[in-house]
């Protein structure tokens, strides 16, 4: 819908559609979004993706189109799209809301696809609500900064609460890329599959490196040491569910080392957010790379943007994407994503930082892998084979 559209809704006092469920993705909202000219006779509606996200629900929609009657170009109507809209399970819909997950990555289709260097789907719509407490975010860091773990802990749960009643509306609709092969996080990528994930990771940081202006675009861009106490307040909170689930699992003074890193944090932090930063993707992982027969990939999923060094990308998508197993093969991966980091123009970064800088960013993520448990209730938490359990065991298998 267009903002003259949405403009004409408000002065009438209308409150604009904006889809939750797939019950609601209709043919005629869809002919009204999409704008093409033509009409949507039907559409079929499957959930893909299910198991492996905890934010929201991601579904690709089959359309039916009337016949132009010789008007027009039947070759350019889409013939299915992908639409991704909030979570229903209420914590986690909390979360995402609190996070701006799905604010964020509405905004970043809308304002800097074109511009972050990467190939990513082509957009056709996103809507949202407006931001009910724009002023909030100040006063919350003020007092994340400022305030003992304990009442860290306590000012999060009441805004989780709060955040948990929100009524605000979230949907974004792209390009559905039919003829690519999405690979499998749980069973763990070919090397080959991260050798070029890492490439094209590599070009959207040089794309993107030092960029200061994207924060004019969009604020809610956080460098990786913003508020580094709920960081250590959420390892705090679970650090006992942590050992009572994993602890015949973790390896010999592995609960020792967390401990330790729990007293580092702010300071890994900081590290991570020094100069020479870039544009972070947030949650760079197989399951958010599409492989097509042309050899182009595609990267999905951009919630988490923010900025920091670039070997927090890397890690995370390094450890989660293999087994440790893979280990004598780190060198060589990390080699092939600083050569292509060097030659799309990058000469500030060496390789030598890039290895220890990956050393930190496995450190916090295995701190943060703790501290992630009571804010992601993914439904099957009963599961002895869970997509988090796996990813949470290898992250912490790297680490040792």
């Amino acid at each position: 819908m267009s903002r003259r559209n949405r403009k004409d809704r408000r002065e009438r006092g209308e409150r604009e559609v904006i889809p939750q469920r797939a019950d609601e993705l209709t043919a005629e909202w869809f002919t009204q979004i999409l704008a093409t000219g033509a009409t949507v006779a039907e559409v079929r509606c499957e959930e893909i993706g299910v198991g492996v996200g905890f934010m929201g629900e991601v579904h690709r929609c089959h359309l039916t189109w009337e016949p132009l009657g010789g008007v027009g170009d039947a070759a350019a109507l889409p013939a299915s799209v992908i639409v991704k809209t909030p979570t229903q399970i209420p914590e986690n819909f909390a979360v995402g809301d609190a996070l701006r997950s799905y604010e964020r990555e509405i905004v970043v289709y809308q304002k800097l696809r074109t511009t972050l260097g990467v190939p990513m789907p082509g957009y056709y719509h996103g809507a949202m609500d407006p931001d009910p407490a724009p002023w909030m975010q100040r006063p919350l860091f003020f007092l994340f900064d400022h305030l003992s773990i304990r009442g860290i802990n306590w000012v999060i749960s009441q805004f989780l609460k709060l955040s948990g009643k929100s009524k605000r509306r979230y949907v974004l609709v792209i390009e559905d890329f039919a003829d690519a092969r999405p690979p499998t996080q749980m069973l763990g990528g070919s090397l080959d599959d991260a050798r070029r994930s890492l490439e094209v990771l590599a070009q959207f940081h040089a794309a993107n490196w030092m960029r200061s202006d994207a924060t004019q675009h969009y604020r809610h861009i956080f460098p990786v040491d913003t508020v580094p106490g709920v960081g250590q307040a959420s390892y705090v909170r679970n650090r006992d569910e942590f050992v009572e689930r994993f602890g015949p699992m973790l390896g010999e003074g592995m609960l020792e080392r967390l401990d330790a890193i729990q007293e580092r944090v702010p300071e890994i932090c900081s590290s991570l957010a020094a100069e020479p930063w870039t544009l972070l993707h947030g949650d760079y992982r197989l399951d958010n790379v599409l492989f097509r027969p042309n050899g182009e990939i595609v990267v999905l999923d951009f919630q988490g943007l923010g900025s920091g060094r670039p070997a927090v990308d890397v890690a995370y998508f390094i450890t989660t994407a293999l087994t440790a197993e893979h280990r004598h093969e780190e060198e060589a991966l990390l080699q092939s994503y600083h050569d292509a980091l060097v030659a799309a123009g990058v000469s500030s970064y060496s390789f030598d930082e890039l290895v220890c800088d990956g050393e930190l960013a496995k450190e916090l993520l295995a701190h943060r892998i703790v501290g992630s448990a009571d804010v992601l209730d993914t439904s099957v938490a009963a599961a002895s084979d869970t997509f988090m359990d796996v990813i949470q065991l290898r992250v912490l298998d790297w680490l040792n």
